[in-house]
């Protein structure tokens, strides 16, 4: 029996697969953007689960740290939402970049002056370089009446431009990934802060960049908090692979390792699999780890494909199911009656509620990022196929 090398498959979340099919030319677009400091623009990412979003956002990263900008990255999560939650976790990485812009060495002889100017800001950490050393209580910044934050990031990322400019380093980008739970809240204009700020120094050609992640909902959000957020970011939708890309994504790895695939396995993954990234590395790893001849045969398939839907329904579709409340659950179902997303009058109808009945529980499912609303009265699961799940999956 052929002893093959581990699988070249990577199905775990924001890991590179060995494949990045038609990613190569949305990596190669925001490249240009990044080695233009003097014209700064904002990246935003967005999509389903599972169809590569966290995977390209780290490219990026990794492009944008490759030609010398300097990155403050963070993963948000629900509690974040939380509008003071927020305004802390952006004056914590206004303070991670002035740490780091600390040990400049370029900086060492304007260090005292410029730095102390923009932790005067948001008071907030204990910056050094050599015998030079600032203390400040981080106790003492909280947002007041008096203080605004959209000010306070104003002048904040302004110091941290011109100190980027002296420094070694290109600029500075805010690196977001799962944006889509921050919103904006009455009476606390957290998001409307970070894009007015942004929107702001960039006008002025400092080299601060935003690059955001998250579910579609992403989109509203910015717009509801800015309306002319359309036109401060290059927005790049993922979706699935198309044809040939998701088939190289399955069959180039084994290829590689002197394995294939038969045609109408490979036929049958991208049926199975509707060509979503994350799932053709499901169904690779499983198939290649599961197989031991050097073509994967239908049989394979066969055999493994119960194996591998109940490796999805327990992990990817289930966590997700599990965070719904039981009223939730029943109108997921009702949209699951119609396939992968329903309107607004088939679950009226489905349901036998009205239309100010179920609005409450499908902005609540929004808020989990459990659906969004791909078009006007229209509802989708914000995971492929998760649909299908549901119908086979008793409650």
């Amino acid at each position: 029996m052929q002893n093959w090398p581990p699988s070249p498959y990577r199905p775990g979340n924001g890991i590179d697969p060995p494949y990045l099919g038609d990613r190569e030319e949305q990596i190669e677009a925001v490249r240009a953007f990044l080695k233009d400091a003097r014209n700064p623009r904002n990246v935003l990412i967005t999509g389903l689960r599972g169809v590569g979003k966290t995977v390209l956002l780290n490219h990026l990263q990794g492009e944008a740290e490759g030609l010398g900008w300097l990155v403050v990255d963070r993963e948000f999560s629900e509690p974040d939402a939380d509008p003071l939650a927020f305004a802390n976790a952006l004056l914590t990485d206004v303070n991670r970049a002035l740490r780091r812009l600390s040990l400049s060495t370029r900086l060492k002889d304007r260090a005292a002056n410029l730095l102390q100017a923009a932790i005067d800001v948001v008071g907030a950490l204990t910056v050094s370089y050599g015998e030079f050393k600032v203390s400040v209580d981080t106790k003492r910044r909280r947002p007041g009446p008096h203080r605004r934050l959209d000010d306070d990031l104003k002048e904040a990322f302004t110091h941290i431009g011109e100190l980027c400019r002296k420094s070694e380093y290109r600029g500075m980008v805010l690196r977001y990934d799962e944006f889509h739970v921050i919103r904006e809240h009455p009476g606390s204009p957290t998001l409307s802060a970070l894009l007015s700020a942004t929107s702001a120094v960039q006008q002025h050609g400092l080299p601060l960049m935003l690059m955001l992640c998250g579910l579609p909902p992403v989109v509203d959000n910015l717009a509801r908090s800015k309306s002319y957020s359309e036109r401060m970011f290059t927005t790049l939708v993922l979706g699935n692979l198309r044809p040939p890309e998701d088939r190289a994504a399955l069959v180039d790895p084994a290829t590689r390792l002197g394995r294939r695939f038969a045609d109408e396995v490979v036929d049958a993954v991208m049926v199975d699999s509707g060509g979503y990234p994350f799932f053709i590395q499901v169904y690779g790893d499983a198939l290649w780890n599961g197989s031991h001849g050097e073509t994967i045969q239908i049989a394979d398939l066969r055999r493994l494909r119960p194996r591998i839907l109940a490796t999805l329904d327990a992990g990817f579709f289930r966590a997700r199911y599990v965070r719904a409340s039981t009223n939730e659950r029943k109108l997921m179902r009702n949209i699951a009656g119609f396939g992968e997303s329903a309107t607004i009058e088939q679950l009226q109808q489905a349901s036998g509620r009205r239309n100010n009945e179920i609005q409450p529980t499908i902005s609540a499912l929004i808020a989990k990022g459990l659906v969004y609303r791909p078009e006007r009265a229209r509802i989708g699961f914000t995971a492929p196929m998760f649909g299908a799940f549901l119908e086979r999956t008793p409650d």
